[in-house]
């Protein structure tokens, strides 16, 4: 009877040995995880931000040349309707015809404008989506004690 308690004991033992050596091994894989994510982290805020500026500079240069297109549509229609002296309907089909091309390229320019925006969206999700896993990364890695664990009533059931 005694080696039967014995071997229990010893099984126990062994079961409580292994169980510790595999939370060993979470934890120190969740800290790799964790130190990879918290790397990465400063360089993809970088790479977000050097993104960032690139799609405000791009969102500018959009922002003026849709500026400037209305603005050369406007003169089109200005001269169309003060050049009246000439062959109309020449003139008609030449600004007819400039006017056209430039509703195309500021239409172009809204697309491009609207795309950067889009852009600019999924950047800063991206940058979210990471803080988050990293948040998340840190809580798994150091979890908040609940407060019926605090006292410490769980762990003694498993010492010989």
């Amino acid at each position: 009877m005694r080696v039967k308690q014995e071997e229990k004991l010893t099984a126990a033992l062994q079961a409580k040995h292994s169980l510790h050596q595999e939370l060993e091994f979470l934890c120190v894989a969740k800290k790799e995880k964790l130190r990879e994510a918290t790397e990465a982290k400063p360089s993809l805020r970088k790479e977000i931000e050097r993104l960032r500026a690139e799609n405000e500079k791009k969102m500018k240069e959009a922002n003026e040349s849709r500026v400037r297109l209305k603005r050369e549509l406007e003169q089109g229609r200005q001269v169309r309707v003060y050049d009246k002296s000439c062959e109309a309907g020449r003139l008609r089909a030449k600004y007819s015809a400039q006017i056209e091309d430039l509703q195309a390229k500021l239409q172009h320019a809204e697309a491009d404008r609207e795309q950067l925006r889009a852009d600019l969206l999924r950047e800063r999700e991206a940058g979210e989506h990471l803080e988050k896993v990293v948040k998340e990364l840190q809580e798994q890695l150091w979890p908040r004690p609940r407060p019926e664990n605090v006292g410490g009533e769980g762990s003694a059931e498993l010492d010989p």
